[in-house]
C-alpha cells in the first residue's frame, strides 16, 4: 500500500503543563501553539486533542477500525520507530492511559540497524539514515506523523 494512503492516527496531548528540556520544547512551537489555541473553532475542526487517559482508547479504536483485532481486552502492536523504547514507549506508560489499551510486542523495528556501516560508533540517527538510503530529502522533522513516514519508508527500502 502507498505510503500516502496508509490511515494515520495524529493527535496533541492536551496537559495543564508541560515540563522539559529547553532544547526538546523549542524545537516544536507549533505544536504548543496549536494546544494553546486549541479553543479556536478552525483548530478544533482541523485537529484532534486527548488528554492522557483518553489517548489509549482512541488509538485502540483507529487500529480495531484499520483491521487489527483485540486480544484480551487489548491490541497487540508490532512497534517501529527511532527511540521508539527508549523515549515514546516511556513517555506512553509513564504519561498516558496507553498501555492499558495497547500491548506492545517486546521487539521494536529499528531502521538503524539496517543502515549501520562498520565505522559507526552507535546506530545511526533518522537523518543518517535517510542520506544512506538514499532519500532525496534527509531531512528530520521531529513530528510524529513525518517521522513515522520516514521511518516506513527506510524499512520498506531495505526489507
Amino acid at each position: 500500500m502507498p505510503i500516502d494512503s496508509l490511515p494515520k492516527f495524529h493527535c496533541y496531548l492536551v496537559k495543564d503543563s508541560y515540563v522539559g528540556e529547553p532544547y526538546a520544547l523549542s524545537m516544536h512551537p507549533t505544536i504548543f501553539r496549536r494546544i494553546a489555541e486549541r479553543g479556536l473553532e478552525e483548530n478544533r475542526r482541523k485537529y484532534s486533542y486527548l488528554t492522557a487517559t483518553s489517548l489509549g482508547n482512541a488509538f485502540k479504536k483507529f487500529l480495531l477500525n484499520n483491521g487489527y483485532t483485540s486480544e484480551h481486552d487489548k491490541v497487540l502492536i508490532n512497534a517501529a520507530g527511532k527511540n521508539f523504547s527508549s523515549f515514546d514507549l516511556q513517555f506512553l506508560k509513564h504519561k498516558s492511559d496507553f498501555l492499558k489499551h495497547i500491548e506492545v510486542r517486546s521487539g521494536v523495528l529499528d531502521p538503524g540497524i539496517l543502515y549501520l556501516d562498520a565505522e559507526d560508533k552507535g546506530i545511526p540517527g533518522l537523518e543518517k539514515c535517510k542520506k544512506r538510503a538514499g532519500m532525496e530529502d534527509s531531512t528530520v522533522r521531529h513530528d510524529a506523523i513525518s517521522d513515522a513516514i520516514d521511518v516506513i519508508e527506510l524499512l520498506r527500502r531495505k526489507l
